[in-house]
């Protein structure tokens, strides 16, 4: 099965919206991140839309044995579980992928994010100093296993 074979598919937000997951094409990889030219180099991009308008961003970089993942949303869609559904699928993408590890970066300020990490079991690789600064959060991908 392919990536492309998984999508589109459908996610439900807390307050009962129905958006949909699908992939970017290659030509369009423009959306919250910014401009394709200046991110950097994706395996895979997922776009979430509610209807034509983009809501959310999911990019899912490899490099060996483990994968980073970057989220983007649209302010209106945070604290809908959007994020986490994004998280989701890219813990189910990284398996598929074949890697051991998925690595997320979290700037001091996004507290939404890194809940959404922890409820989906990354943890911190090194806590910053002091309690204070961008995080980086590791979860380890068990093949086999339905995580969620």
């Amino acid at each position: 099965m392919t990536a492309a074979d998984r999508y589109p598919k459908t996610v439900v937000l807390t307050d009962g919206a129905h958006l949909t997951l699908r992939l970017a094409a290659d030509a369009a990889r423009r959306g919250l991140a910014g401009d394709a030219a200046a991110a950097p180099a994706a395996d895979l991009v997922v776009l979430a839309c509610d209807g034509v308008r983009v809501a959310g961003e999911l990019r899912l970089r490899r490099a060996a044995d483990a994968a980073t993942v970057t989220v983007a949303l649209d302010p209106a869609y945070r604290g809908r579980r959007l994020g986490t559904w994004l998280l989701l699928d890219a813990v189910h993408a990284a398996e598929h992928f074949g890697v051991d590890r998925l690595i997320a970066e979290v700037g001091e300020g996004d507290r939404d994010l890194a809940a959404a990490l922890v409820r989906l079991d990354f943890h911190d690789d090194a806590p910053p100093a002091g309690g204070h600064g961008a995080r980086r959060l590791i979860k380890r991908i068990h093949r086999g296993w339905t995580d969620f």
